[in-house]
């Protein structure tokens, strides 16, 4: 069941048009337009002492989403959409997550497959290690 604080958020994201919206003691700590993993790799950059007491909500939170959340230390993430591999990591992290809709998996931009960086979650379940292959793969999206 939504909380009127989380209603708001997500009100909030999509009424100023964001994809990423994190909030502390309800003062907003970052935002985001920008699509895709790349809010993601900005945040890790940005915030090296982590997310402690933080909530993101983040349109689309995947395995990779989560993974670098939790690495954060967000103190809670809220999605529009959630995976279940979202859903598994965080909750090892005991870091809770609410969504407006769970999916199986997140699928790439044109809905043939698993996203790719779903996929590369699974393959990097450390967070440095994701965030590196995270940025290799971006250059090779962006290569071609």
């Amino acid at each position: 069941m939504m909380n009127e604080l989380n209603t708001r958020l997500f009100a909030r994201l999509r009424g100023e048009n964001l994809t990423v919206l994190v909030v502390r003691d309800e003062e907003e700590i970052y935002r985001s337009r920008k699509p895709g993993v790349g809010p993601l790799l900005e945040m890790y950059d940005r915030f090296p002492d982590g997310l402690d007491g933080a909530t993101a909500v983040d349109r689309v939170v995947g395995g990779c989403a989560a993974r670098v959340l939790a690495h954060l230390r967000a103190a809670r993430v809220l999605g529009v959409v959630g995976s279940v591999a979202a859903r598994a990591v965080l909750a090892a992290h005991d870091i809770p997550f609410e969504v407006e809709k769970g999916v199986l998996e997140i699928r790439n931009r044109n809905g043939t497959d698993t996203c790719p960086f779903e996929q590369l979650s699974r393959h990097f379940p450390d967070a440095e290690t994701l965030v590196t292959a995270m940025r290799d793969r971006l250059a090779r999206m962006r290569a071609r």
